[in-house]
């Protein structure tokens, strides 16, 4: 018998079985899912993956993520990158 892997996370090698069967056993959110496996908790790319496989998120209804990224924000002390215009003498 051959078994087919979908792997969902490859950052952790979870597999689209081991997020059905936490979900089987009580998981309803992503936060869920990172605790009960650490699915989504190194570089995030398998988070809409992952929430797919999800209860509530089987309904046509649902609005999914089009992006998830991190939010990158200067130092508050970094004059780099000011605007010549803004940079203080």
């Amino acid at each position: 018998m051959i078994m087919i892997l979908m792997y969902i996370c490859i950052c952790n090698a979870i597999t689209d079985s081991q997020i059905k069967e936490a979900v089987a056993n009580g998981a309803t959110t992503l936060a869920d899912l990172q605790f009960d496996l650490g699915v989504a908790t190194n570089c995030g790319r398998c988070a809409e993956s992952a929430m797919s496989l999800l209860p509530a998120m089987a309904s046509d209804n649902v609005l999914h993520a089009t992006e998830i990224s991190r939010v990158q924000r200067p130092a508050a002390n970094d004059t780099q990158v000011l605007p010549a215009a803004v940079a203080y003498s």
